[in-house]
């Protein structure tokens, strides 16, 4: 019989060859994973690779956050409340591009849908399988925000008419906001008087606007912005 208290070395290489897989494992997950995982197609999209994975993938393949729905012409990912068309990522600067496809720019007057409000700043999607990662993140700084008033705004140039949506006692504005300069998007004490929130989208990138011509958009401008879409982050640590 051996002593109890005898070093084992093949026990403690054990123990380390067991400690590696469970560490390379999870570094694994956290960053998608590309062993067994190759770059797949999706729609116009070519070579895409993790954090990115398709349906019914290994679950190793990728971040589930990050699945995309793929038909022969569209690549579409689910965030928050709706799903967005993925229209290109950029792997090397870690985010990637997508439009709200309810947001109708052959329509004469486009407003976003009220309960589609993607998520913005720390305020992503928490990644329970790599804590303190968020996942979907909005990189965009910058908001489109729409308001219905029972008075017309005479004193916040900020506020632009939006015509084909007012009626006598119902005044539709629509305004940029800024997630740098305050907290997030759409505050509420930007909200005027007699003034309720109606819709928000981002729209953008960094460095994409000067903020002078922000200021001076008008609704078409703006819509036309936002039919460029909005940009959204791979995994990203806050911890």
């Amino acid at each position: 019989m051996g002593n109890p208290g005898a070093f084992h070395p093949s026990i403690t290489l054990q123990a380390f060859t067991v400690f590696s897989f469970v560490a390379v494992f999870a570094a694994h997950h956290i960053q998608g994973g590309e062993d067994g995982c190759p770059p797949f197609s999706c729609g116009h999209l070519q070579d895409i690779r993790p954090p990115f994975r398709r349906r019914g993938d290994p679950l190793e393949c990728g971040v589930e956050a990050y699945e995309l729905g793929c038909t022969s012409s569209k690549a579409t990912i689910h965030i928050n409340t709706g799903t967005y068309y993925v229209t290109a990522i950029n792997s090397s600067s870690s985010y990637f591009w997508v439009m709200d496809p309810n947001f109708n720019t052959n329509s004469s007057c486009p407003l976003p849908l009220w309960n589609h409000v993607p998520y913005s700043g720390r305020g992503g999607k928490i990644d329970s399988d790599s804590p303190g990662f968020f996942d979907l993140v909005t990189r965009s700084p910058y908001a489109a925000c729409f308001a219905n008033c029972s008075r017309a705004i005479t004193n916040n140039s900020a506020y632009k008419p939006v015509a084909c949506l007012s009626a006598n006692n119902s005044h539709v504005y629509v305004w940029v906001s800024d997630r740098d300069t305050g907290s997030g998007y759409c505050m509420v004490e930007d909200l005027e008087p007699y003034c309720g929130y109606l819709a928000m989208i981002p729209f953008g990138d960094w460095n994409f606007f000067d903020w002078s011509q922000l200021q001076n958009a008008s609704y078409v401008d703006i819509t036309r912005f936002i039919s460029k879409g909005f940009t959204v982050l791979f995994p990203t640590d806050f911890s």
